[in-house]
C-alpha cells in the first residue's frame, strides 16, 4: 500500500495528538514542523534528493507550506 503526502501528513497528525482523538491546530502545527524537519534532512543527508527525479515529487516543506496557509486563512 502505497500512502500519499496527504495520508502521511494526516497519520503523523494523528501520531503527535495521541492519546487524543481530536486532532486540533497545534497538533497539525507540530506536524509541519516535522514535515519541514524531514525535508531538512533529506536534503542535508541523501545527495540524490535534488537531483532524483523521483524524489523531486515529494516536497514536504511546499505540502506544509500549503496547511499553513489552510490554517491561518490565505
Amino acid at each position: 500500500m502505497t500512502l500519499s503526502i496527504d495520508e502521511l501528513f494526516e497519520l503523523v497528525t494523528e501520531i503527535i495528538a495521541e492519546p487524543h482523538t481530536t486532532i486540533i491546530e497545534h497538533d497539525k502545527r507540530r506536524a509541519i514542523r516535522v514535515f519541514i524537519a524531514f525535508e531538512e534532512f533529506l536534503l542535508d543527508n541523501v545527495p540524490e534528493y535534488c537531483s532524483y527525479s523521483g524524489f523531486g515529487e515529494i516536497d514536504f516543506v511546499g505540502y506544509a507550506a500549503g496547511v499553513l496557509d489552510e490554517l491561518e486563512g490565505k
